[in-house]
């Protein structure tokens, strides 16, 4: 899991010095609808939430703003949950995009 977590944030970091869309490695068939349909406390779920947390803290760590001051990871994941279930054919990495446009918004 940590090693998962850890390809996530050196993914993140490289994407977020990107000036153009780049390729994201992620879990395969990392769907929203795999997120969604993954049961909670399942060592599966707990793998794909290390990703989700270890792309955030990557892009974070990237930004000039620090967009996860204050946050915690089960809002965080509450965000993706509810996301995720409105566009359930949508790539995980789509969603993660959207909560960081969120989250350095203020909102």
């Amino acid at each position: 899991m940590l090693r998962i977590a850890m390809l996530a944030l050196a993914v993140a970091i490289s994407t977020a010095q990107a000036q153009e869309p780049r390729t994201v490695i992620h879990p395969t068939n990392f769907s929203c609808g795999t997120w969604i349909n993954t049961p909670k406390n399942t060592a599966q779920h707990e793998q794909l939430k290390s990703w989700v947390l270890g792309y955030l803290s990557g892009d974070n760590i990237q930004s000039s703003v620090d967009f996860l001051r204050g946050r915690d990871a089960d809002a965080l994941t509450v965000w993706i949950d509810n996301y995720c279930r409105r566009n359930p054919l949508h790539e995980i990495t789509r969603a993660m995009v959207e909560l960081v446009k969120e989250l350095k918004a203020g909102r």
